[in-house]
């Protein structure tokens, strides 16, 4: 019997979650410096901030928003992006920044849980 793949459970993808996960952390640390970028983003554009693979906040960027699709994969560059626009406050970034965490910290445990269920 062939049992369907929904996913990537490797232990990559495992890891790939926690990263995710501490990144978050990492957004919401410097919530004060994305909130501060935002009066000076022109109109058409967004604010992405950017966490690199060595989880260190790296800044933020304005993005035209017909350029998001094209732009936000080379900000991230193995890394993390947000976009934000006009309107946030702290507690924003921070709520969205828990809930990106939260999600990725669930699907690691989702993995750890199929992994446990798999025979070895």
């Amino acid at each position: 019997m062939t049992v369907p793949n929904h996913g990537d459970y490797s232990p990559e993808a495992r890891s790939a979650a926690l990263d995710k996960a501490r990144a978050a952390t990492v957004f919401a640390e410097h919530a004060e410096i994305i909130v501060a970028a935002l009066p000076d983003v022109p109109d058409g554009h967004v604010l992405v901030a950017v966490v690199d693979d060595a989880h260190s906040f790296t800044g933020t960027h304005h993005v035209p928003q017909d350029e998001i699709v094209a732009r936000i994969p080379e900000l991230e560059s193995g890394g993390w992006a947000m976009v934000f626009t006009h309107g946030i406050d702290v507690d924003d970034v921070r709520r969205r920044t828990d809930e990106m965490g939260a999600l990725a910290r669930r699907r690691a445990e989702m993995i750890d849980r199929i992994a446990s269920r798999r025979p070895s």
